[in-house]
């Protein structure tokens, strides 16, 4: 019954053991800093109210993001995504560089509004060494939510799903875009948090990523119910349309949304999170298998910068927007 998930395991030692950063030290629940003119106004697919929303609840619900051909294109493919995590009872497919299997997926981590809008919501004072370089992508991850599975509960992510320090540059930035409907009160989309980035909500990181313990990232609800009362109290979980995405910094508090009947069929959705150039990767990677059928190379992550990464550590690709 307990999660199988890489991230779930005693991977990497628990959050508080990465505490070196950019420019200037950032103390937990302080990593979003507050935004300036320059920030609000910054050109980009976001207005300067999303973008505003943003900074105040580190998350922001961004109505028809991606649209027309690249949409298109993903919602062709969807169906046939394989999942890395078989049997998992968090969801019935989960896959990391989805781009494996369809380059759709690259030019929408790569080339879309998504990369577009992490690039309006970092700006270069931010990005320490990383001025003036686009961001990277860290990690990219298809899920699919079927009827009977349970998703994953309250977490922020581990240093499965984002490996790097702790006080980073940048916000980190993570878009989540819908592939299927999801209906008010149906489940099946995705829950967030607004305002669990703060102070407020560092016993909840606690809870599931226990200094010098494994962590358990998708059991909060099992570990600390009144933990996981304070989440669902402040919760949305949007109604969703294909192209409508969910943009929240590194640690606002989200969770899966298991679908309230066992009829239905899944929904998908697609995320990826970017960090500036000079972020210290610090975590796992599981690198494709050295023979066909064989099983994934783990590598440990420390000790280099994404941008300094090779082949060994991983595939970090930055974003390629056209200057307009």
């Amino acid at each position: 019954g307990r999660c199988r998930l890489p991230m779930c395991r005693a991977a990497t030692p628990p959050l508080d053991k990465f505490a070196v950063a950019s420019a200037s030290s950032l103390a937990a629940g302080h990593e979003l800093h507050a935004p300036s003119e320059a920030d609000l106004a910054r050109e980009g697919p976001l207005s300067r109210e999303q973008v505003a929303e943003f900074y105040e609840s580190g998350v922001v619900l961004v109505r028809g993001l991606l649209q027309g051909d690249l949409l298109d294109r993903v919602l062709a493919v969807r169906r046939s995504v394989g999942t890395m995590m078989p049997n998992a009872e968090t969801y019935g497919t989960v896959k990391t560089e989805a781009w494996r299997e369809h380059a759709c997926f690259l030019d929408v981590a790569l080339r879309s509004p998504l990369a577009a809008a992490a690039e309006q919501l970092t700006p270069d004072e931010v990005r320490g060494a990383g001025r003036g370089k686009p961001l990277h992508v860290l990690r990219d991850g298809f899920f699919s939510l079927s009827p009977g599975k349970r998703g994953c509960g309250w977490h922020v992510d581990d240093f499965f799903f984002w490996p790097t320090k702790r006080d980073g540059p940048g916000p980190g930035v993570n878009v989540w875009v819908a592939l299927d409907a999801v209906d008010a009160g149906a489940g099946g989309g995705l829950a967030y948090a607004p305002g669990s980035h703060r102070p407020d909500f560092l016993p909840q990181r606690a809870v599931i990523a226990p200094p010098g313990e494994a962590p358990q990232t998708c059991e909060m609800q099992s570990l600390s119910p009144d933990s996981h009362a304070a989440l669902e109290a402040i919760k949305e979980c949007p109604a969703l349309q294909p192209g409508d995405a969910i943009i929240h910094t590194r640690f606002i508090f989200h969770r899966g949304d298991p679908h309230t009947s066992e009829g239905g069929t899944p929904v998908a959705r697609y995320s990826v999170r970017y960090v500036p150039a000079s972020s210290q990767l610090e975590g796992i990677n599981f690198l494709p298998p050295e023979e066909p059928g064989g099983p994934p190379r783990r590598v440990t992550l420390s000790g280099v910068t994404i941008d300094g990464a090779g082949p060994e550590h991983g595939h970090f690709p930055s974003t390629e927007l056209r200057e307009t």
